[in-house]
């Protein structure tokens, strides 16, 4: 049927001439109320095409004038306002940004947000927020009161805190009862977007409740070097659960793993955090980056509504020595132990600079299921760390084995530095056009940063001491504490006495 024929058609019927736009906002109304019908239906009235089916018990005397009253009361009933609400397992931006690309798909607005006065007079205006949806990207979508004429409608989108997920997407709703179909309709595509257009699973993010975004492509894969058997644990304990995630699943192997990384500073452990990144990225995981003010429970739960993921948290040490933290890594691997976790596809990486302050218990497999230790550059790695960072054209003739002896206890970060200052010299002498470096270059560039290196050993080795220092300091504390509870004094001039933790009192002098 034409559109100027179904327009007659419908004048007919209604008197009025209806516009394509006008068929096409009905087509969508039934649509939703059919998406949404299975979740709302009343036991006494059912609609069937055109036909209204009422109760058999009308049947028989009287039944014209119950049906009327039944009918009546119905609509009196569908036209009260009424409220209906919605929680998503997703953070509360993901559901706010779903809900403005459900509104703008099915409606073409999001709606108009509302205006309203508190109690002291105060007049507050209708919110739209910028929401991160990529690194140095943002859309701005509405948040808290939001009023949609065509349902007479008035959303509310927030959220509501979750004990074991955190704080997650809420929308709700009031609306006249008749509308109630239409609602569970729209529920539903808003489920849609999240399930298949989330703004987080997936992407590289950051430990926030409302997460943000890092660039975890800005590290060059190409330019990193590690030794041979760094390389292969990674490979098989971290990036390959990843990449064949499948054949693990095939094979009834468990996707829920926790790895140690532990090394000196300088030794690639942050890298090998952002290359992880890139490999779960590529395989469609959640990456969340737990920096030192985020909290890496909350991430953790993060990362179950997102799985499968990674969780990355750098610098363990200090977030177990942390006043007020001591214990938050063996909480966020008892977490991983809890029942609710166990054949989740969680990966959780820490990295360390001091392996020794870790709790031994946690290193038992189970709780961390692999130890990668990052060290100082092999000889046979200096030649490809040098190819890696400068470009051919700038390397000259290299006697690669005596380089290699100028970098020896060199980590990478060090050798790095003297390879990139090698050139600088270069370019520094050559009036910023740099020749081919030769084999004094890198030897002469090494040796300028065997001293720094040796000051930040020695740095570290005093940081371990003070660190040991602050942690007896601590233990003394506690001690004498306890002790001084539980000393009184008798009598004046008596001795006092101290009560055991048995309960037993010995004289002063005499404990």
């Amino acid at each position: 049927m034409t559109t100027r024929k179904a327009a007659v058609a419908d004048n007919a019927v209604t008197g009025r001439v209806v516009s394509q736009a006008d068929r096409e906002a009905k087509q969508l109304m039934d649509a939703l109320t059919e998406l949404g019908s299975k979740a709302v239906s009343s036991n006494a009235i059912r609609f069937e095409g055109t036909a209204i089916v009422l109760p058999a018990s009308l049947a028989g005397p009287g039944g014209y004038e119950k049906a009327r009253k039944i009918l009546r009361e119905q609509e009196e009933l569908e036209e009260r306002t009424f409220e209906m609400s919605r929680t998503f397992p997703y953070r509360p931006y993901d559901g706010a940004a779903a809900f403005d690309r459900a509104m703008i798909k099915l409606f073409g607005t999001a709606g108009i947000g509302k205006s309203w006065t508190d109690f002291f007079g105060n007049e507050h205006h209708p919110q739209l927020i910028s929401v991160p949806v990529g690194v140095k990207e943002t859309v701005q979508v509405p948040w808290d009161e939001v009023s949609f004429s065509p349902l007479d409608a008035l959303f509310e989108i927030g959220y509501v805190a979750d004990r074991n997920k955190g704080p997650l997407s809420h929308i709700s709703v009031q609306c006249p009862r008749k509308h109630a179909a239409i609602i569970e309709g729209f529920f539903k595509v808003v489920e849609d977007e999240l399930a298949n257009r989330s703004i987080y699973r997936g992407k590289a993010i950051d430990g926030d409740t409302h997460p943000g975004f890092w660039d975890e492509k800005k590290v060059d894969a190409r330019t990193v070097v590690y030794n041979g058997d760094t390389v292969e644990q990674l490979n098989r304990n971290v990036w390959s659960v990843i990449d064949y995630a499948d054949a693990m699943r095939a094979n009834r192997l468990p996707l829920k793993r926790a790895v140690l990384l532990e090394g000196e500073w300088g030794t690639g452990k942050t890298l090998a955090g952002a290359l992880t990144a890139q490999h779960a990225t590529r395989a469609g995981w959640t990456f969340i980056l737990v920096r030192p003010e985020d909290d890496p429970l909350l991430a953790l739960q993060t990362a179950r509504l997102y799985a499968p993921a990674v969780v990355w948290i750098e610098d363990a040490d200090n977030l177990a020595n942390k006043s007020g933290k001591r214990a938050q890594i063996s909480a966020v691997l008892d977490a991983m132990d809890n029942a609710a976790v166990k054949n989740s596809e969680l990966m959780v990486g820490f990295t360390t600079n001091y392996p020794d302050q870790i709790e031994k218990g946690m290193l038992r497999p189970g709780r961390i299921d692999a130890v990668i230790h990052f060290g100082e550059v092999d000889p046979d790695k200096v030649e490809p760390l040098i190819r890696a960072t400068v470009d051919d054209h700038l390397l000259g003739e290299i006697d690669f084995a005596q380089v290699a002896e100028a970098f020896t206890g060199y980590v990478p970060a060090y050798a790095v530095e003297a390879i990139q200052r090698a050139v600088r010299y270069s370019i520094a002498a050559n009036a910023g056009q740099p020749s081919p470096l030769a084999t004094d270059d890198l030897v002469l560039a090494a040796n300028g940063l065997k001293r720094q290196l040796a000051m930040m050993r020695d740095a570290g080795e005093a940081q371990d001491t003070a660190m040991l220092e602050v942690a007896l300091e601590a233990a003394v504390t506690r001690a004498a504490e306890a002790v001084a509870k539980r000393t009184r004094l008798v009598d004046f001039g008596s001795p006092f006495e101290v009560e055991q933790p048995s309960g037993a009192l010995v004289p002063n002098g005499q404990g």
